[in-house]
């Protein structure tokens, strides 16, 4: 572990966590993890870690996890806040970097082995925050990926790692530039059903439906419901039934319903441990 002391706002070496509020990262090799157990989980993953940014309290709690290559930049909390350029209570940020993109074929390849397959598809989330609620449940049941289709946001944004609490680190994921063909090949060649969450009051109540042992959740966007370009696409229409007082739910926190139900319904055993 290279441990540096960080003395002046301008040091070259901290470049990367300057005025963060500012930047979105979007397009750059490089993404950032907020916080002691994003960073913890960070180290514990397969990305590579850059260097990290720590309010010198925590060195020695994470330094077990550090590798000896990392260079730790150790800085006093009042110079933490000024380099991010806002108030920031979590003293530690680390900079992760990006591995290319996974692709269907690489998720689908982990997958052949199994009979069973849970699956969510998100064509059009383009929140951070429900997509870091999508991933965080995705782990918590212990489902077997995420498809994004081209619309989706960056599932490496500091709010989706933020809000999923590192999940998208262990979670495999791809991107699919044409969604729509790599669901009627997931259809055809590996007998995935498609089952369309969707509110609407003629669709099956999901108290009265079970889900097939390979299924792709198909959740649509925050405004839209699941695109029309997809929705021919669906074996199955599933509502969650809820009070005429709302007309729907967050589609993070229904996502987690529905993966929550999927989970249940799923052959393998599920004393796998957890990845944490």
């Amino acid at each position: 572990m290279i441990v540096q002391r960080i003395t002046s706002l301008d040091d070259p070496r901290v470049a990367f966590y300057r005025n963060l509020r500012e930047r979105t990262l979007r397009g750059e090799s490089i993404f950032l993890a907020e916080g002691k157990v994003v960073t913890q989980r960070l180290l514990q993953s397969g990305y590579d870690v850059e260097s990290l940014l720590l309010d010198q309290r925590y060195l020695s709690e994470l330094a077990p996890l550090i590798p000896a290559n990392v260079p730790v930049y150790v800085t006093e909390e009042k110079f933490l806040e000024q380099i991010v350029g806002f108030k920031y209570h979590q003293g530690v940020l680390a900079a992760g970097r990006r591995k290319p993109e996974p692709t269907l074929d690489d998720l689908v390849a982990n997958l052949a082995s199994q009979d069973s397959w849970r699956l969510v598809i998100c064509p059009e989330v383009t929140k951070p925050e429900n997509l870091g609620l999508i991933f965080r449940s995705a782990a918590g049941f212990d489902l077997d990926g995420v498809i994004l289709g081209p619309q989706a946001c960056d599932p490496l944004s500091r709010r989706v790692l933020r809000v999923s609490m590192g999940a998208v680190l262990f979670t495999p994921f791809a991107r699919c530039r044409a969604l729509p063909d790599a669901l009627k090949k997931l259809k055809a060649e590996y007998q995935l059903a498609i089952v369309a969450a969707v509110v609407d009051r003629q669709a099956t109540p999901l108290d009265d439906f079970t889900f097939p042992a390979r299924v792709g959740l198909l959740v649509g966007s925050e405004y839209y419901g699941v695109p029309e370009i997809l929705a021919p696409l669906a074996d199955y229409r599933v509502t969650i039934p809820m009070s005429d007082k709302i007309d729907s739910l967050n589609l993070g926190v229904a996502t987690g319903i529905l993966a929550y139900r999927m989970s249940l319904s799923a052959s393998r055993s599920r004393d796998r441990g957890h990845p944490y």
